[in-house]
């Protein structure tokens, strides 16, 4: 039987009389999960629970193979999707990597997080923004930042 790595360690704890807190704590999962891990290897007859105390459980399983699913993990990573307005992106990808992020989002009218993420979902992300422009910028707006800053105070 191929198990997960999680799994291969549930069943090694509940070989050593492990309770599901520490192997919750061993994990670092919430007991919730050890529950549904244990529920599932008992459907996949890995496990057997015992009848007269209530979290013992007896493991069938002499031999299992451990699934290598460490290419797996890294493809997952957790993304937030934007939804990208028409127009929005011909503008990012024309100005980006000319003007600083924090004015095409002033231009935009969003916030510099929400305009990283369309960022990262064009694409755009590896291309590199040298610190010229951001200087650039910065020199030719000077009145204009500076004036935004005297109303403000």
């Amino acid at each position: 039987m191929i198990l997960t790595r999680k799994e291969a360690t549930v069943i090694e704890k509940i070989r050593n009389r492990s309770t599901r807190k520490e192997i919750a704590r061993k994990l670092g999962i919430s007991t919730f999960e050890v529950e549904d891990i244990v529920n599932d290897l008992v459907q996949r007859l890995a496990i057997q629970r015992s009848d007269n105390v209530k979290e013992e459980c007896e493991v069938l399983l002499d031999t299992y193979e451990i699934e290598d699913n460490t290419e797996k993990i890294s493809k997952q990573k957790k993304t937030i999707e934007v939804l990208i307005p028409e127009g929005y992106e011909d503008h990012i990808r024309k100005q980006y990597g000319i003007l600083p992020r924090r004015e095409i989002a002033r231009q935009l009218n969003l916030s510099k997080v929400t305009l990283n993420l369309m960022i990262m979902q064009l694409g755009l992300r590896e291309k590199e923004m040298p610190e010229l422009h951001n200087q650039r910028f910065f020199e030719q707006n000077e009145d204009h930042i500076q004036s935004v800053n005297i109303k403000e105070v």
